[in-house]
Formats: C-alpha cells, structure tokens, sequence
C-alpha cells in the first residue's frame, strides 16, 4: 500500500495553510477555471459580474472556494486588485442587511490580520463600536459605508465568499434580496462569490431580486477518470476504470464520500470494502444522524422513503413507500430539494428523485437491519446487480477469500445470491465444474492418493488444498516450503505424485498473488525435480506444469514463450496413451491455440485447435472430449474471426455432432456457445433473419447465472457486425425472468437505438452507460479491422 494524503472531509480550507489546499485541490480543476476568469474579468469593470456554485451537499463547493481564495492570496496578477472574505459555512448571524455588513467587516478583519494586523485592528474596533449600535435606523448603511471605506484604503475589490445562500435568503427580512441587489450592481468595490445547493426558485423567477444576477456554476458529479485522480491522491495507489466504477456508482461522484470511503481503504483493496464499511458507517453515524434530525417529521418520512428505494423513483412510488398523500408527497419532495437532500431527473410525470448522498441508503439499511451482513448484502446488490460487467468474474477468486475470513461477507453473499440466484456467477462462474479451462493452470488436485506409509503426508495434501481454496495464500507459500523442500529429510518416504502436487499448489499460489515470475520458477521446479519419471501420474503432473507455466507466461503478456511451454508439453508426452497424460496435453494444444490466436496467427490458431481435435476426437474420457468441445468452439470462432464463415458453420455441425458425448452441464454450455457462433457467423454473411432466428435458439438455452459474462460481451458484438438493436431487445424481453437479470443490458440497446430508456434506475443506466460504451469500441475496432488487410 502507498500512502496517500489526507484531505477533509469537511470545512476545507478551515485553519488550513493555502499551501495546503493546493495540494488538496485534486479535481475541479475546469470550475477553477471559469471563477478565476470571471474573477480576473471583474478587476477593471465598473460593474461585476456576481457567481454562484450549485451542488448537493459533498459535491465540492467549499473546497473550490478555498481553492480560490489561497489563489487571490498568493498569485501576484489577482492579489494586487482583489482580496477574498470567506463567511463561515452557515452563517446563522445574518437576519438582516446591516448583519450582512457587520459580518463583512467581521471576516475582513480577520483575513487582514496576517498582512496588515494594525489595519486588522482597526476593523475590529469599528465592528465593535457598530455592533453597539444595533438600535439604530442607520447602522446598514454605516456598516455598509465602513466595508467599502476599507475596501477604497485597500485599494482592492472584496470577494464576498458566502456559502448557502439558500438558507441565507430564507433567514433574512423580505427586503434583504432587493437591497443586496442594489449595491451588488452598484459598487463596483464588492463581488459575491456564492454557493448553493440546489437551484433555488429565486434564481428562474423575474419577479424575485436574484433573478439573473448570477453566472451560474454547476458542480457535477465526478466522472471515473476524476475519482481515480482522486483516489489516487488519497491512497497513493492506481486503480483501473473497471475497480473505480462500482465505487463511482456508490459514491454518485461525490468527493466528499468518496474521501470518507478512501479513508477505510487502508489495504487498498476495493473487494475489501464491504467488510470495512459497516465501521466506515458507524465512524459518521452522527454525521448521517444529525442531516436526517434536522429535518421535519414528514419530510424525514418522505427522506427515509426515497433513501429505502435507494434507486430513482417517482412521486407516486415514494408516496407508496411513505404511505403518505401523493400531492403532500410531491410538496414535500420540493423541500427536500430545495435542502439539496433529494435532487431529481426528468420532468413532468417521468420526473425521478434519489438521495443526493447515496451512501445513506447503505446507513439506514445498517440501523434498519442492525446486521453487518445486510450492508454486505446490499453493497453486493449494489456493485454487482446492478454494474453487471462480465470483468467482475476476475474478481470471484478474492471474494471466495474474503469470504472465507469474514462471516458477515459470507452470509452477506449468502443472502445476495438467495435473493438474486444471478449474482451466483461472480461466486462460481470460474468454477465451474467441468469448464477446466475457464480459470488457466487450475488442476484439481483433490483426486486419489495412494495411501503410504507417510498418511501424514497425504493429510498434509489435503489441508494444503483446503487452504488454497480458502484464499490463504500466503500460508500455502509458507507451508509447502517448510515441509516440501527438496532438502527436506522426510521427502524419501513421500511419493513423488505428492510433493509434485504439493508444488503445484505453490505455484498456483504465487498466480493468486498475480506473482507470475515465481509461479513461473515453482511450474519450473516440479519440470526439474520429475520431469524423468516414467510415472504416468507423475507424467500428468509435469505435463499440467508445463501447461501452468505457459499460462503465467501468458499473463505476463510473453506469447512466445507461452507457446514454448505448451509445445514443450506436447512434444514429451503428446504420444503416452495414458489418460492421465492425454488431459494435460490436449489442454495444453488448446492454450497454445488460444495463445497464437491471441497474438494474431489465426492459422496458426486453427491448426492447434484441429490437432486437438485429430488426436483426441476419438477418446473415451468426459474430460478430454470437453477440450475437443472447447477446441471446435475456439476453431469456430477462429475461423468466424478470420472471415471464413462457411468453415464456420461446419464446425457448427462438428460440434453439435459432439453435444451428446458430454455431460449435461457442459451439454448446455456448448449448446449455447454453438448457437452463438451460428449467429455471428451468419450475421457476417449478412443473413439476418437466420442469424436472429440463430440468436433466439441461443437464447432458449441461456442460463443467466452461468452465461452471463459471456451475453454481455456477445450483444456487443453483435451490434458491432450489423444486427439490430430492437431485433435484439425483442428476442431478449421475450422471457420475463431472463430479461429481469439482463434489464441493464436490455436499457443499454434501447438507448442505444433512441436515445432514451424511460423508467430506468439510475444505477442501471450507469451500467448501460458503459455497454453503450463497449458497443462502440466494438464498432471502432471492426471498422479498423475492415480497413486493414491482416486477413
């Protein structure tokens, strides 16, 4: 873990170094901008142009005003014409106009007391002689006439720095708007720099003093690339766009959470999240409390409604939940809004709210609940149902570790998977029995072992295995050092199949840890040590080394030597007739071919896949004749690839031919990637009804807990090659309980296709956001290809 800084949470800029800010202020750069050259452009005008900065609460209004007031303070083109007056956070003293000019004065003071203390001091004693006079007719325009008598001494413009002025305006007398108006447009002396959090109606109203007074700046919610710079800022560490969307998608792109959520990262590890953010919750419990007293008993009513929904929903829905009167409802969300609590999308009927802090929906649901496992639960929901991206399966592996040490993640996931059998995929697509080659170098190491004179050895073994499945890694490393070591003096009476297997466990080990230089050395060691038995078991072990050893090199992006090791386990044991061996080897053949195709040498790739096919086609075993499977699959899609299609539907046929040689799980598996290749192949040949009618057969054998990463990178395609998006949401939405665990992907093609996806979650279109996304760089990347001549 690299250590990161420490930004605030809250009142930045707060006893704060300007320095200090500087370095905090990650984001917001482009806001930055457009102040300071509205700022700059007020300088030498006889009449200012006034800004205001709207967002919900945690957006980064007050820290972009720190922001530009260390910047006022320290660039030497700014600091000579204009000084900043920041007002505290709430400024509950205000009720009138001569409050107004008294807390001018007051902050004044106190932002010249570092440069000018005499001065300072000067202002202070006028404050106080004023502040005496509260009974007086006059005191507004004497404190006013004593802002601008120093602003004049000064010889500078004063930047009024007042945040919530919605509140501020609620407070104050009826006149105070208009009266604010008149001298904002007529002294030249002051700017009002602003914030609000939400779009008060003052601002659109003509008959109201705000009306068209104000630039206005809008603070959106970050994008991915703004909350990795800022968790980078933070932690100290990178993190991918696919590891920063689901918090994204938490965070609803507020900087203030996602520094709250950062700061509970302390391994930087975002699977590691869910169990740190139920004390995460209880660190800000007074936080999320104190928001929610605040309000009124109907409005808190209607708020725990709309944060319980969790996603965006309509007056009517809210209303349901709240079991309260629509039309008191719908006042009462204008409340809320106007609170910057609730914000909203769309309009009229189709108008939707959601909290503006998300992560309340995760806090009531913990106080509601009082159960750790139900904010597992929920976060699951959350980052997987509804981010339901087919790169989540890289991450099945660490949650089953997670799970493994932390009762609240397993019952968490337990209850996630009970209520949504779909989310099953994340926890056992990689596993799935049979499918040998969906994780690459994971040997089943669990079969029989001879009983020796060492039971104590094989017992070893077993625990071994059991630690590994259990995601202690570490532990394996250090257990399988100790007690198999080649210098070990028990190792004699150890047959070699165990320590062989012990070994490969280490290495499998060291590509958990993403440590594929060691895997590579301990795949390299169990080659060394037995490489010369003439021990068909042990011959299988080394062969499944070889095949391991390949598929780190491939991690490590090194092909070449990838299909090195592959060719190397061929060529020992390709011609043994031992089943045993003949698994290792038809795996390896088929890693070799998917590792040519992936490096471009498609004809290279097929003629691996039909050696597979020619040398193994004819076997006894359910394990071999599902690579033969896996290798007809991989030629078809080859051939597909390479334009080839007629060679294409061939294989089709080849593999059907197959299905009924193969257990019924796996039967189902390639049922469906057989269709699936029938499509894209006829799709290529520009026969769309039969590759629609081939897409629907596809469909009719879809198991959405087990294809599901692979439907999300096909439809994609598929667009890619000129099918039609509502050929597609037709065949999809034509089985109600499938089309629920593909809603995303569905709202995905029709915005695609019209540009809208009405009724959709917020979270969902998020989601649909990124497929849309991948549907165009599929595009991209065909069109690229069509313009080249690599075929």
């Amino acid at each position: 873990m690299n250590t990161g800084r420490k930004i605030r949470k809250f009142n930045p800029g707060t006893l704060q170094p300007d320095d200090e800010v500087r370095e905090q202020f990650v984001v917001r750069q482009h806001e930055f901008d457009i102040v300071l050259e509205i700022l700059r452009g007020n300088i030498d005008v006889s009449s200012c142009q006034h800004v205001l900065v709207v967002a919900p609460r945690g957006r980064g209004k007050t820290m972009l005003l720190a922001r530009v007031a260390a910047e006022l303070r320290a660039n030497p083109d700014l600091s000579g014409s204009l000084l900043p007056v920041r007002f505290m956070e709430e400024s509950q003293e205000i009720f009138t106009l001569a409050d107004f000019w008294l807390e001018t004065l007051f902050h004044l003071a106190r932002e010249s007391e570092a440069r000018n203390p005499e001065f300072a001091r000067e202002l202070r004693e006028t404050y106080t002689a004023l502040t005496g006079r509260w009974g007086e007719q006059t005191l507004e325009e004497q404190a006013r006439a004593a802002v601008l008598e120093a602003a004049n001494r000064l010889g500078k413009k004063l930047v009024l720095m007042v945040e919530n002025l919605q509140s501020l305006c609620k407070d104050v007398d009826g006149d105070f708007g208009w009266k604010l108006r008149g001298v904002l447009q007529s002294e030249p002396q002051i700017m009002l720099l602003a914030t609000a959090i939400s779009r008060f109606k003052g601002l659109d109203d003509a008959q109201e003093p705000f009306f068209e007074l104000f630039r206005i700046v809008g603070l959106e919610p970050l994008s991915t690339e703004e909350c990795r710079d800022l968790w980078q800022v933070i932690s100290g560490d990178t993190v991918s766009k696919r590891e920063m969307r689901p918090l994204e998608i938490l965070t609803g792109g507020s900087p203030r959470l996602l520094v709250i959520v950062a700061g509970f990262g302390q391994h930087r590890s975002l699977r590691q999240l869910m169990e740190e953010l139920v004390t995460l919750i209880d660190a800000h419990t007074e936080y999320f409390r104190s928001n929610m007293e605040v309000l009124a008993k109907t409005e808190r009513r209607v708020y725990i409604a709309v944060i319980d929904l969790w996603q965006p929903s309509t007056t009517g829905a809210i209303a349901a939940r709240a079991r309260m009167d629509v039309r008191a409802v719908s006042a009462l969300l204008g409340r809320l809004t106007d609170r910057g609590a609730v914000i909203w999308k769309g309009s009229g009927k189709k108008r939707q709210y959601v909290a503006a802090e998300r992560l309340y929906s995760i806090y009531y649901k913990l106080r509601r609940e009082h159960d750790e496992a139900a904010v597992v639960q929920n976060l699951i929901h959350f980052m997987v149902a509804f981010y339901s991206d087919s790169e989540l399966a890289e991450m099945s592996d660490a949650f089953i570790a997670e799970a493994a040490q932390s009762r609240a993640i397993r019952e968490g996931i337990k209850r996630a998977v009970a209520e949504l059998p779909e989310l099953d995929r994340i926890f056992s697509d990689m596993r799935r029995p049979g499918m040998e080659g969906a994780q690459p170098g994971k040997v089943e190491l669990s079969g029989s072992l001879t009983v020796t004179d060492n039971e104590a050895a094989e017992r070893l073994l077993q625990e071994l295995f059991a630690t590994f499945e259990k995601g202690e890694f570490e532990k394996v490393l250090e257990t399988v050092d100790q007690v198999f070591a080649a210098r070990s003096a028990n190792l004699p009476r150890v047959p070699e199949s165990l320590i062989a297997r012990a070994l490969l466990i280490k290495a499998m080990a060291y590509k958990e840890l993403d440590d594929f230089q060691a895997a590579i050395v301990a795949y390299g060691e169990v080659v060394t040590r037995f490489g010369a038995s003439d021990s068909p078991e042990v011959q299988g072990l080394v062969a499944w080394a070889l095949g391991g050893k390949g598929d780190a090199e491939r991690e490590r992006g090194e092909l070449g030597a990838a299909i090195a090791a592959y060719d190397e386990a061929v060529t020992r044991f390709g011609a043994s007739d031992s089943p045993e061996v003949q698994g290792p080897v038809a795996r390896a053949l088929r890693r070799k071919g998917d590792a040519e195709r992936e490096r471009g040498e498609l004809g290279a790739a097929i003629a691996a896949y039909d050696e597979v096919v020619t040398r193994f086609g004819a076997s006894d075993s359910p394990e071999i004749q599902g690579s033969v499977a896996w290798a007809l699959s991989s030629r078809g899609d080859a051939e597909t690839e390479r334009g080839h299609t007629e060679e294409a539907l061939h294989t089709c046929e080849e593999l059907e031919r197959k299905l009924d040689s193969l257990p019924d799980g796996e039967k189902t598996e390639f049922e469906w990637q057989v269709r699936c290749m029938r499509t894209r192949a006829l799709l290529i040949q520009e026969n769309s009804r039969a590759a629609m009618e081939a897409f629907r057969s596809a469909y009719d054998v879809f198991v959405p807990d087990k294809m599901m990463s692979e439907m999300l990178h096909f439809v994609p395609d598929l667009i890619a090659t000129g099918a039609s998006a509502p050929d597609l949401v037709e065949i999809l939405s034509s089985d109600k309980a499938k089309s629920e665990t593909l809603r995303p992907l569905i709202v995905a093609l029709c915005e695609y296709d019209t540009g809208e996806a009405e009724g959709a979650p917020e979270e969902v279109r998020e989601v649909a956001a990124d497929i849309i996304e991948r549907i165009e760089q599929r595009i991209e990347a065909r069109a690229l290809k069509e313009g080249s001549s690599v075929y």
